[in-house]
């Protein structure tokens, strides 16, 4: 059976995984590597990077490395500027070290896991 283009395309849009690195942007050759969206160098450094972070509470640590885990963490500009997936998986907000434009970040009265998970890779 031939398909056409347009049938290729939404083939094409709708596998999962990533064929580069979220961090670093090589490519990724393993099966675990693409389902990650990281290489295993820098999937080591985040988690590495997670260790360190501190003067979050535990719980929004670990919503930050479900994002990251999950690729719902895309980088943007320079690889400190990112695309997070809202926790209702309907919306995106883009998000730094320094800011999210979520509501939580907009209040600014907490730091949101957004922005932890940001920290996290950017000192990865």
């Amino acid at each position: 059976m031939r398909t056409t283009r347009t049938q290729e395309a939404e083939m094409q849009r709708t596998t999962t995984g990533h064929t580069h690195c979220l961090r670093c942007g090589r490519a990724l050759r393993t099966a675990h590597s693409t389902a990650a969206g990281y290489g295993p160098t820098c999937l080591r450094r985040i988690k590495a990077a997670a260790r360190t972070v501190t003067g979050h509470k535990a719980a929004l640590v670990a919503k930050a490395l479900d994002l990251i885990a999950l690729g719902g963490l895309v980088p943007l500009r320079a690889r400190r500027v990112f695309q997070a997936v809202a926790s209702s998986g309907t919306g995106t907000y883009k998000t730094a070290a320094q800011a999210c434009t979520c509501p939580a970040g907009l209040r600014g009265q907490h730091t949101c896991y957004h922005r932890i998970a940001a920290q996290i890779v950017t000192a990865a």
